[in-house]
């Protein structure tokens, strides 16, 4: 995708459908003089000081009334993108914003990209990439600690920790190549061992960072569970139970849930997607030997496998069998629970107790159901402190990836040191580690890049 950065572009910025307002907002520097052409009130935007607000109409080439609108000025470099911007608040409703959207389009206005707004504001240096990428986050938050993490990185946290290694290996490289200059005289401006040191340091606080990330994957994405185990253990009741809703079809019918179920809940903050799937058996049904299929890859993809045993039943040797495929399938970093349920019925105590600390439950009396509910937070956060859940995080695939090659580079570095290499060799990886951190805030970036990062935001933003 290339954007022109040199143009006047608008968009709708509030999602489309019936509402009080609508806000279209324009930007770049034509904006104001574009917009004035078109807007009849008591006062010239283009006289109007920056951050106003003013009431009028809108009219079209013929002169005539579009809506009512208000026109809020921001003046360069005072405004989200560093350009001027008129925001236009019209009359809700898809039919009028639609008509007031083209009576803004024309030679002098083009409609926007996704995300053309915050690239401009990243150009005009008011955000850098972590920060732009935020606002998106931000946006598309569906919890609260999505919403907390995504608000720290708007701030600028994440960006003063990136800036600050940046900055210790700035220096370092400095001093580096300086010694490079004065190689004849045999002058050491730093001690190899602190060389050594230093590169360690870097090495220790983006593997720090790097361990983060599967806590903000989650804060971010939200804790995918699934519901696994044999038909009629009860997995559907389990799932409305935990959802206080009657959202899956629950029969005493084996095989009744043929495709798998998806719905959402929050506990403490945190999205948690729940999955109810088709049972575990031998069958002949086409459509649910394809429903069991998807459980399998379900599994595999899960950040929490409940496997749920029916209290009442003895643990036959096909469960068992059941329950080490799973154990060898689960995802790497996955967590499995056992659930014994149907609590309330009269049973043998045929339970499944290898996995230790199994949850009792019933879904019918909702017995151990809130039990349940807190043991899968735990088993997923059950290494975070209120520390770390509160520190810095890393949510983000490709800041993952750029620091996860910083640290190879770093490493190769901090080889080349112990085997006594000269500051060439040393700096080198040093600079490529500087690179893959710059692509963090977008101090490196090229065009693959910004597309990656400003293509996924929504129009208007």
């Amino acid at each position: 995708m290339i954007y022109q950065t040199e143009d006047t572009i608008a968009a709708i910025s509030t999602p489309i459908g019936e509402g009080a307002i609508s806000v279209i907002r324009v930007s770049g520097h034509l904006a104001i003089s574009g917009i004035s052409k078109r807007f009849r009130g008591k006062k010239e935007l283009a006289e109007a000081k920056t951050h106003t607000a003013h009431f009028g109409h809108l009219v079209n080439d013929m002169g005539n009334i579009v809506d009512d609108v208000v026109c809020t000025i921001y003046k360069a470099p005072q405004s989200y993108t560093g350009e001027d911007v008129v925001e236009i608040s019209c009359h809700g409703g898809t039919f009028i914003t639609k008509k007031v959207y083209e009576c803004i389009i024309g030679k002098d206005v083009r409609p926007a990209k996704p995300g053309e707004f915050s690239l401009r504001a990243f150009i005009n240096g008011k955000l850098d990439l972590t920060q732009a990428e935020a606002v998106a986050d931000l946006i598309q938050s569906k919890s609260e600690k999505g919403r907390q993490i995504s608000l720290r990185q708007l701030n600028g946290e994440l960006s003063k920790k990136i800036y600050s290694l940046r900055s210790q290996l700035v220096q370092l490289i400095a001093l580096l190549e300086l010694e490079l200059d004065f190689a004849e005289d045999d002058i050491e401006l730093i001690d190899k061992k602190e060389i050594y040191v230093q590169i360690k340091y870097v090495i220790d606080e983006i593997e720090n960072l790097l361990q983060t990330y599967q806590l903000g994957k989650v804060c971010k994405e939200g804790v995918r569970i699934t519901l696994v185990g044999p038909p009629n253990v009860g997995k559907s009741s389990l799932m409305n139970a935990i959802l206080r809703e009657e959202r899956a079809i629950v029969t005493e019918i084996p095989g009744t849930t043929r495709d798998f179920i998806e719905e959402q809940y929050t506990h403490d903050g945190v999205l948690y997607i729940l999955i109810d799937t088709a049972g575990l058996r031998s069958t002949n049904d086409t459509v649910e030997i394809e429903g069991i299929k998807r459980t399998w890859m379900l599994i595999e993809q899960s950040d929490v496998v409940v496997f749920v045993h029916d209290k009442t039943m003895e643990v036959e040797e096909r469960e068992r069998k059941i329950l080490e495929e799973i154990k060898q399938r689960i995802n790497k970093g996955g967590n499995l629970i056992i659930v014994n349920n149907k609590a309330d019925l009269i049973s043998t105590n045929n339970e499944i107790t290898e996995i230790e600390e199994a949850v009792s439950t019933s879904a019918k009396s909702m017995y151990g159901i809130e039990s349940l509910v807190k043991k899968i937070s735990h088993t997923v956060f059950k290494h975070e402190t209120a520390e770390t859940m509160e520190s810095l995080t890393i949510t983000n695939v490709r800041h993952f990836m750029a620091l996860t090659v910083a640290k190879e580079r770093l490493i190769a570095a901090r080889e080349s040191v112990k085997n006594g290499k000269s500051e060439e060799f040393i700096a080198l990886d040093l600079r490529s580690a500087l690179d893959s951190i710059g692509e963090i805030v977008g101090l490196v970036t090229t065009e693959d890049i910004l597309n990656e990062v400003f293509s996924k935001f929504c129009i208007g933003k």
